[in-house]
């Protein structure tokens, strides 16, 4: 399906570690295999960060590791960007997001069906955690469903307003959690609707061993690959049968 045609993402931003020189390939490789372009933000590696930063954006009690902080402000900047932009529709990418072959066909679903929910959303498009809309909820032809929890970060939409109310939020209460969770938290307390794409169409590399996680200790890739695929397995058909 061509999005010229359709109703079109107005940016996409990729997070990335200005080092991270393989994701950033293999992302941009992704990008033009869909015929996107996309601005990459390399502000606030974790051997950039100043005390100066640290204390405006992050609570003094928070354990969050140097790594989780850059990814935190990586996101941080790019609300920034997208509350600037007075955009409707803003894909989010983090640089380990491995597109599915259906990537298009289920971002243009994403877009067509987001004005079936209000305007104060956030549109996870990737497979995060392996949380899956019950098949019992499921009806031909729906694509969206209210998620009961956020998926990672690593893929969403997002438009201006719901951008800077994240924003308001971060700079009154700052950061304590790591960034999917401390999101998920922030939607629910203001009533973000979290949407949930059914089927997903991207899955974490550092979750499916493509890469290795540099925010957590993890696994080999091969045993990382091994575990994802069996929870994917487990959430995605084994759970469904009674769900």
């Amino acid at each position: 399906m061509n999005l010229e045609t359709s109703k079109q993402i107005d940016h996409i931003y990729v997070l990335n570690v200005k080092k991270f020189t393989e994701r950033r390939a293999f992302m941009e490789k992704q990008l033009a295999s869909e015929g996107l372009k996309a601005e990459f933000i390399f502000d606030w590696d974790a051997d950039e960060l100043s005390d100066e930063v640290i204390d405006r954006y992050f609570t003094k009690d928070n354990k969050l590791t140097d790594a989780q902080k850059s990814c935190a402000l990586k996101h941080i900047v790019a609300l920034h960007k997208v509350s600037e932009s007075n955009s409707e529709f803003v894909l989010i990418l983090e640089d380990d997001a491995v597109f599915a072959k259906d990537f298009s066909l289920g971002l243009q679903r994403a877009l067509t069906q987001s004005t079936q929910f209000s305007d104060n959303k956030v549109i996870y498009i990737g497979s995060g955690g392996n949380f899956f809309t019950p098949k019992s909820q499921r009806k031909s032809g729906q694509y969206l469903y209210l998620g009961t929890r956020g998926r990672f970060a690593d893929s969403y939409i997002i438009d201006s307003a719901t951008a800077q109310k994240r924003l308001d939020w971060i700079m009154m209460h700052k950061v304590s959690e790591p960034i999917d969770n401390q999101f998920e938290q922030i939607d629910k307390q203001l009533g973000i609707e979290i949407v949930w794409l059914e089927d997903p169409v991207v899955e974490q590399g550092s979750k499916n061993g493509l890469f290795n996680s540099t925010l957590e200790p993890s696994p080999p890739t091969w045993l990382q690959s091994f575990l994802f695929g069996f929870e994917k397995l487990k959430r995605k058909y084994i759970y469904q049968l009674w769900r």
